[in-house]
Formats: structure tokens, C-alpha cells, sequence
């Protein structure tokens, strides 16, 4: 019988910065989309698991990253979200960087001596894309993003995810931990106590949870008659979600803010961008977040409080829950 991991892996402060260390600093995670960078001077800067990253295109037209930290006194580069840069300039006392990250100039310093540039460099982060997505890696020594998705890409390539145009995002803070998110996400099992609107639009007798292979599961189901919800929905670990439908996708994030709460973030793309359009996917996925939402931090409560330890996973239902949850273990060597 397998057992979940301890309610103290949930709680635990310290075992979330042993996880910022070995998952995150470590996995190629998914930061934006291609649509946020798509010429010269777009930037996107945001934290990821406390890392403040800054991804902006250069004059060449390429993406390029790096921590969003001046060398100085640990300034801004950009402030957070979506925009356009002239320049590399830190906002907090001006220090100018070249695209490649060295530095250009340190703003009336006043030392006749005058600084190493190459001692004051921005750091530099790995960045990939695979479709519309924007990858980051924050471990120098990372495989190539491709080898990393493994035969993710191949799987999703069944669907006409090239028709699909970036519309909108929308975010969520919660107050859970991310894995309590996660694992939420990973079973259907919950889904006839916790989601009317899905009972009425799968048949949930067919709703099946497998591992293609170890970087990504797998969840599939068949329809209602009449409803057009049937689709795909993926999950590559540590924290992404691709749920693809016929018309279109949303793709869903669950990135820590700290051990005890998560941002939930929905990238919405469509074969038709209307405003009604989107606004009912937004509305659709709101209604389920919603009731998600509540599950989730009652069930972080009950982990916070003492009386719960751990139990066992349904090897029917909770498949995808051994998955992540082993993963997780090896990663921080349980």
C-alpha cells in the first residue's frame, strides 16, 4: 500500500526551501508565452519560487534571461509584469547593463578606480521555447529544455494546438501549499463530491489517470452526450497543466509563494479570441478554481493542525498522486 507524504512536507518552512533548492532551482519550469515576447524590448519580469527573473527580447530579436538583481545593492532591473525596455538600466541608482549582462556603466559612483565589469555582471538564467511557451532553467548545468519534455511535446502535437491564439491570463492567490494544489489536480477522484458542472460534462466512468513516461501524466475522459468539454489534460512536473480542448486551451501554473500559499495562474488560448469567448473559458475554469480553491486550503488547514499524519493512495484513483508524490520525495531525498 502506498502511503502520501507526511502532512509535515506540507507545512514545514524549512522543507520548502529544501524544495526551492532541488525542484526548483533545478527543473525546466514554464514562466510566460511566446505572445508576451514576441519583438525587440518586450520584457516579462516575475518571481518564481523567490527568484526574480526578468526575460526580455534583445535587439537581435532572441529571448534572453536573467535574475531581476542588480549587482549593486540588489536593485530592480524591471518592475514586475509585461512591458517594453529601452535598455538594461537598474531602476533603484541607475546602473546601466548590456544586453549580454556586463556592465556598461555604474551611474556618478565617484571612485577614481574604476570598477571590473566583469565582477559586476547581471546573472544570467537559461531560456528555452517549445511552441508558445517560455521556459526557465535556473541550473547551469540543466539538459536541453527538449530532452527535458521528453515525449511531451510529441503527445500534445496529436492536438492543433497551432491554431490556437494567446488571449488572456488570470491569477489566483491561495492559501496552501503548492503540492496540496497539485496533487488536488492529479486525481480525479474528488471530482462527483466537489464539481457539478464536470459531473455534468464527463462520464466519469471513463476518467483515467496514466504515465506516459516520467516527466509528464496523462488524464483523459470521454464526454457526456452533448458536451464539449472532451479533451486532454497533462501535467508535467514540477507545476504545469496543459488542458486542451477542441477549440482550444488553458494552461494552468501552480508556482509557491512561500510554503503556505500559491499563485494559481490560467493562460487562455482559442481558436476564437471574442471577448465572449474567452470570458466564458474564464468563467468555466472560475467556477471549478473556485470550488477547487475551497477543498484545498480546508485540507491545508487539517495539514497545518497536528492531528493528521498521512494516508494511504487509491491505487484506482490516485495514480497520478504516486507519481508526483515520489518524485517529489527522491528530488528532496526522503
Amino acid at each position: 500500500m502506498k502511503i502520501a507524504l507526511r502532512a509535515e512536507n506540507y507545512r514545514d518552512p524549512f522543507g520548502y526551501e529544501q524544495e526551492r533548492r532541488s525542484v526548483w532551482l533545478r527543473e525546466w519550469v514554464m514562466f510566460c508565452t511566446t505572445a508576451e515576447l514576441s519583438k525587440p524590448g518586450d520584457y516579462y519580469a516575475a518571481d518564481l519560487a523567490g527568484w526574480n527573473l526578468l526575460l526580455t527580447v534583445n535587439p537581435q530579436g532572441e529571448i534572453i534571461g536573467f535574475h531581476n538583481v542588480c549587482p549593486h545593492r540588489a536593485g530592480v532591473i524591471a518592475w514586475p509584469g509585461n512591458g517594453t525596455l529601452g535598455n538594461l538600466v537598474c531602476r533603484y541608482h541607475g546602473w546601466a547593463f548590456a544586453w549580454d549582462g556586463s556592465l556598461k556603466s555604474a551611474r556618478d559612483f565617484g571612485d577614481d578606480e574604476p570598477l571590473c565589469a566583469e565582477d559586476f555582471e547581471l546573472k544570467k538564467i537559461s531560456v528555452e521555447a517549445w511552441g508558445p511557451f517560455v521556459f526557465v532553467c535556473l541550473d547551469p548545468n540543466a539538459e536541453p529544455l527538449l530532452e527535458s519534455l521528453g515525449g511531451l511535446p510529441e503527445r500534445i502535437s496529436q492536438y492543433p494546438i497551432e491554431t490556437f491564439t494567446y488571449a488572456q491570463r488570470i491569477q489566483r492567490e491561495i492559501s496552501c501549499n503548492w503540492k496540496t494544489y497539485v496533487d488536488n489536480y492529479l486525481e480525479g477522484y474528488h471530482v462527483p463530491l466537489l464539481h457539478p458542472s464536470l459531473m455534468k460534462a464527463l462520464d466519469m466512468s471513463t476518467y483515467q489517470v496514466s504515465i506516459p513516461e516520467p516527466s509528464f501524466c496523462l488524464h483523459t475522459c470521454d464526454t457526456t452526450q452533448g458536451s464539449a468539454s472532451g479533451g486532454a489534460w497533462l501535467f508535467r512536473y514540477p507545476n504545469l497543466a496543459v488542458n486542451i480542448y477542441a477549440d482550444g486551451m488553458n494552461v494552468e501554473r501552480m508556482i509557491p509563494l512561500g510554503h503556505d500559499r500559491t499563485m494559481i495562474m490560467y493562460d487562455y488560448f482559442s481558436v476564437d479570441t471574442s471577448a465572449e469567448s474567452i470570458a466564458r473559458m474564464v468563467d468555466l475554469s472560475n467556477v471549478v478554481l473556485d470550488e477547487d480553491q475551497l477543498i484545498c486550503e480546508a485540507v491545508q488547514r487539517n495539514l497545518n493542525s497536528g492531528v493528521y499524519e498521512a494516508g494511504p493512495l487509491s491505487p484506482r484513483h490516485e495514480i497520478g498522486l504516486m507519481w508526483f508524490q515520489r518524485k517529489i520525495a527522491e528530488a528532496i531525498s526522503l
